[in-house]
């Protein structure tokens, strides 16, 4: 066979600029995460309502934030390697229609068993959704920019976030709690049926399983029209090959270390990062901050979280992590720590909030970008599913904990202090990190399609 009938699907998308056709998966990818953010916050300033609504007492929300977080953390693990077995787009479409039927069925909620059912199904498809997106959309995008890529790419959840603060204070008031759950089911729904339609799937997951070259072919026209596909052409990824169960490949070629301390600065990072969601609006309301100020607060912690997603890729990219990720995580729990101290000033509130949203913006986007890059294509959406779902782990265990601070009747002040306290821990990890990640640098044998 002679070279001319080889394509390198791998190294013609990293010698060309993004196209139309690879900013239309980032942006539809993009929407997923940001209806993903939407949801998880929308618990958390509804959640006044809804214990108003079920005659809860607030120490019960924070089962109702944990079990969505463990069905988050149950759908990361499961999505991940299914994923990597059959496919980026069906796992997608699946978990994205998933979280949008069972959010619906939140609004019509009426009791505690049914609410914390309905919100571990939607957990499920909302963990699962996320492997499955990025994923695919790092697979399209050039290696030298996959980290600013992916990193805006998941500024669409803070952004969600964002959207449910500005207007969870008027929807609530005039249509209910259940508003946000209606528009939080209805729209994924609607982009599930988009998705079908025209999302392809990961090129590199086609050729490295053996795909028909014709399907191959199409994408390729669609990466570059200019391309000469022959009919006799053999499509090969420059990516490591890893038959067998793909978790057991997170712990080889030197990835062993790394794994581990990926896991735990997820767990410390993504704790903080869902518990201050959930928990602050009801915390700034126990201070004397009323619900509209207390909601527009956390919109200004999601805001900041978007300015720090959409500049951690880049920045990573350009210091690296050794230097970006302890900096912005040290920073969010300095500003978090001292929330509570701050009120009831919503000036003082607000302006830490929005600090810390853009520290721990910047650390998780920052999280995520490097472990796209850090797995191969075979492993991918198996690596970032299980770092997210130890990070989803310590988004279940932050809110029950806080829940148990709240319920021994804790000092604001002291509340936020141990909110932001895994931020410091995480600060160790992310230094050792980069350290831990150089042995898996190497030279692999190209994955040819069969």
């Amino acid at each position: 066979m002679s070279p001319s009938t080889i394509i390198d699907v791998t190294e013609l998308i990293d010698r060309r600029p993004l196209g139309a056709f690879q900013v239309m998966i980032v942006v539809l990818c993009a929407l997923v995460a940001l209806l993903d953010g939407f949801d998880l916050l929308a618990i958390g300033v509804a959640g006044p309502g809804i214990a108003a609504t079920l005659h809860l007492a607030a120490g019960k929300l924070g089962a109702v934030f944990s079990t969505a977080l463990l069905g988050l953390m149950s759908g990361a693990f499961a999505f991940g390697p299914l994923a990597d077995r059959y496919g980026r787009k069906p796992a997608l479409i699946g978990a994205t229609a998933s979280f949008g039927v069972f959010t619906l069925c939140t609004a019509l909620s009426t009791s505690l068993e049914q609410l914390l059912l309905y919100r571990f199904l939607a957990g499920v498809g909302l963990g699962g959704a996320m492997p499955s997106l990025i994923g695919l959309a790092s697979e399209y995008v050039p290696r030298a920019r996959r980290s600013a890529v992916v990193g805006l790419m998941w500024a669409g959840f803070p952004l969600g976030g964002t959207l449910v603060g500005l207007l969870a204070s008027w929807l609530i008031g005039a249509f209910g709690w259940q508003s946000l759950f209606y528009i939080g089911g209805v729209l994924p729904l609607m982009l599930a049926a988009v998705l079908g339609r025209l999302l392809p799937e990961s090129i590199g997951f086609l050729v490295t399983n053996g795909a028909a070259p014709q399907q191959i072919a199409r994408l390729v026209r669609r990466l570059d029209p200019l391309s000469p596909v022959l009919p006799d052409v053999r499509f090969v990824v420059s990516d490591e090959r890893v038959p067998g169960a793909p978790v057991r490949h997170l712990f080889t070629q030197g990835r062993t270390a790394g794994t581990y301390l990926l896991w735990a600065s997820y767990f410390a990072t993504f704790s903080m990062l869902v518990t201050n969601q959930a928990w602050t609006p009801i915390l700034l309301q126990g201070a004397g901050i009323d619900a509209a100020h207390a909601a527009f607060a956390v919109a200004i912690f999601a805001f900041g979280s978007v300015f720090g997603t959409l500049f951690a890729g880049v920045l990573v990219g350009r210091f690296g992590a050794p230097i970006v990720l302890p900096i912005g995580l040290l920073a969010s729990a300095l500003t978090l720590g001292t929330v509570g101290y701050a009120s009831p000033s919503i000036v003082s509130v607000t302006w830490l909030e929005g600090l810390a949203g853009l520290f721990l913006g910047l650390a998780s986007s920052g999280l995520i970008a490097f472990s796209a890059l850090f797995y191969p294509t075979a492993i991918r959406s198996t690596g970032v599913g299980w770092a997210m779902g130890f990070g989803r782990l310590g988004s279940f265990v932050g809110p029950l904990a806080i829940g148990m601070l709240v319920g021994s009747d804790w000092r604001i002040g002291n509340t936020f202090v141990a909110l932001a306290a895994p931020a410091l821990v995480a600060t160790l990890f992310t230094s050792i990190l980069p350290r831990a990640v150089v042995s898996q640098t190497q030279t692999v044998q190209p994955t040819v399609a069969a």
